[in-house]
């Protein structure tokens, strides 16, 4: 992380398992892995306990450009949820891992990923739309 606690590419790994939203389609969710210290980042206490952790999940609408962050912080005890609103490089640089992320495994854009899971979900409810 910079000084100022922004994310950099050092700090963060867009896991391979990505979703497309089942509505609309035009929304990938893409789980981030979290190298860097997540109480500092986001003034939470996970290492006050061995068993709790954060888990950041992305959702990306890369039609209409937009990146929504959602935390889930699990424990014996339960899960709380909280947003965390990037900044605008952060907004950026994560949009960017996870296009690199798509053409790596599947040699498409993030518009076409999500074209190609409307277009099969459409066969496989046989083309009702």
């Amino acid at each position: 992380m910079k000084v100022n606690n922004e994310l950099e590419r050092k700090d963060m790994v867009i896991d391979r398992d990505m979703e497309v939203d089942c509505d609309e389609g035009t929304q990938i969710t893409a789980y981030i892995e979290t190298w860097f210290d997540v109480d500092k980042k986001f003034m939470v206490h996970t290492d006050a306990d061995e068993g709790t952790w954060l888990n950041m999940y992305a959702k990306y609408n890369p039609f209409e450009d937009t990146l929504k962050i959602e935390c889930v912080i699990s424990s014996d005890d339960g899960e709380q949820y909280f947003d965390y609103s990037p900044t605008k490089a952060e907004s950026d640089l994560i949009k960017e891992m996870i296009a690199e992320k798509i053409n790596e495994l599947h040699g498409q854009t993030p518009q076409e990923f999500c074209d190609e899971f409307t277009e099969q979900s459409n066969i496989e409810m046989g083309g009702i739309q």
